[in-house]
């Protein structure tokens, strides 16, 4: 129950994270650079206190993992004010009982601002990365969080709350290089967190195990999301002409990929990071796709090699196929779901084709 449960309350944590930190930050932007957004000041307060409620999912597993032993009160006092995830969960809590106020009262966007990035803080130093090596772990977990929020928030409210497309196209002119500067950050960190649990020689070898099954599927999901930043950083002041067409509609499907992202790293935070991939191979057992894959056992020492197939190969070729109709659905102003289909046929198609193109050895 708890390996669903989990992983669902990272997600909406990502998502509750991302709309009060798009909405702040839109706050900064003057009228005519943005589109006009109503958000009810009743749904900002639910997502406030939605943060007390799930970034609590974490805490539970491990309250679960502990309880047996000791019992479920005794144990959750201590993960409270002995474990850090405790301690910034409490952090998370008094500054959202701030947040709740100062939304309430319609205070100052600084105050805001300050005691979201308070919290943003609390979400790094409960990192696994800040407990391996503090400063380096907790600044890069940060960033990386900030800037995925900061991004995917902005989305959300353009796309989601905004009243009609005016002054799209002075948005575009601040936000796209906004957003290609967020995903530079976000690259740049996510290499720094990955490789504190993962060596780059070891990247492909982590592919049979949980953990590294789902960090390739969120690595094969930034390549459409980039696809999607494309067409609507660049592509679409083409079609504006179009008195017909709606940007907001295919902003749309750009956050739905972010979505999906943000779903594989949910799961991410739920399972055991493989510092020693052998060892854990040993201890838990490789995924059982994984083996029907390879069609073998996975034996101690875990040795994959890329050596191409033809499924592999063609499988690959779909995947690109997959991209050029994202696209060309977009051209051919066909709906946004479509792309949405196609985002999730790229995904399953091009992890086939490296799947199919690893052999141990």
């Amino acid at each position: 129950m708890l390996n669903v449960l989990v992983p669902l309350t990272e997600l909406i944590t990502y998502i509750l994270f991302s709309i009060l930190i798009g909405h702040v930050a839109l706050q900064f932007v003057s009228p005519e650079k943005k589109p006009s957004i109503y958000i009810s000041r009743r749904f900002l307060l639910s997502c406030v206190l939605g943060i007390i409620l799930f970034t609590f999912g974490p805490l539970l597993q491990v309250v679960a993992y502990f309880g047996g032993s000791v019992g479920v009160a005794q144990t959750l006092f201590s993960v409270l004010f002995t474990f850090e995830i405790g301690k910034a969960w409490i952090a998370i809590v008094w500054c959202s009982i701030l947040l709740w106020l100062a939304i309430y009262l319609e205070s100052s966007k600084y105050i805001q601002a300050v005691l979201l990035f308070l919290m943003v803080l609390s979400i790094g130093y409960a990192s696994h990365v800040a407990s391996l090596s503090f400063w380096t772990g907790f600044t890069s977990h940060t960033v990386h969080f900030l800037a995925v929020t900061l991004w995917a928030g902005i989305l959300i409210q353009v796309s989601w709350f905004s009243k009609d497309s005016t002054n799209w196209d002075r948005f575009l002119r601040w936000f796209t290089p906004f957003a290609v500067s967020c995903m530079i950050v976000i690259l740049i960190s996510g290499v720094i967190v990955m490789l504190f649990v993962i060596d780059f020689k070891d990247y492909v070898n982590a592919w049979v195990l949980p953990y590294g099954q789902m960090l390739l599927f969120k690595h094969i999901s930034i390549i459409p999301l980039l696809v999607f930043a494309f067409i609507n950083g660049i592509l679409v002041r083409r079609m504006r002409k179009t008195p017909t067409f709606d940007p907001r509609l295919w902003v749309k499907a750009e956050s739905i990929c972010l979505v999906i992202i943000f779903f594989f790293t949910g799961v991410l935070g739920t399972l055991s990071p493989p510092h020693d991939i052998d060892q854990t191979v040993k201890s838990e057992g490789a995924v059982n796709w994984v083996t029907n894959l390879l069609g073998s056992s996975i034996k101690i020492p875990v040795n994959l090699e890329i050596i191409g197939s033809s499924q592999g190969i063609v499988s690959f070729i779909f995947g690109v196929l997959f991209l050029i109709m994202i696209v060309l659905s977009f051209y051919k102003k066909k709906t946004p779901v479509l792309a949405v289909f196609l985002v999730i046929s790229f995904i399953i198609s091009t992890y086939l084709g490296l799947m199919t193109s690893v052999a141990l050895e």
